[in-house]
């Protein structure tokens, strides 16, 4: 039997690299998050989870719950930030849609202020975050 979509998404974010990630996603994935710019193609997710990685180094996610049907993916899992000995910790939900067992459109629902408001309390983040926001 074929493993689930979901169990390769728990895998490979338990520890996370951009090839990993993106070896879920089809060519023309299609990405979406809040108060962010789409992210259009397999490359361009790729640049997005090595910039990730550059500013949070340690970043992994653990799975809560989820349902896979069909063609659609709900994950709910908790991604934690490794920040000095502390570990923030962001809720959030992914919905993908698939095409032969890979993400073609991912939407993530998670709480951006909640983020904000984690970086404001950590200084050392702060220049990697507006690295990370407003860089290339």
């Amino acid at each position: 039997m074929a493993e689930s979509f979901v169990s390769k998404f728990e895998s490979a974010w338990k520890e996370p690299s951009p090839d990993g990630l993106v070896a879920l996603l089809s060519e023309d994935v299609i990405l979406r998050q809040p108060h962010l710019p789409t992210i259009r193609g397999k490359a361009a997710a790729h640049r997005e989870f090595t910039r990730l990685f550059s500013w949070l180094p340690g970043t992994h996610s653990v799975v809560k719950s989820s349902r896979e049907s069909g063609d659609v993916a709900f994950i709910e899992h908790e991604l934690r930030f490794p920040v000095g000995n502390k570990v923030i910790a962001l809720p959030a939900v992914d919905r993908f849609v698939l095409r032969n067992g890979l993400g073609v459109e991912r939407i993530v629902y998670f709480d951006q202020v909640r983020l904000i408001l984690s970086v404001l309390k950590h200084p050392s983040l702060w220049l990697g975050y507006f690295k990370y926001r407003f860089g290339s």
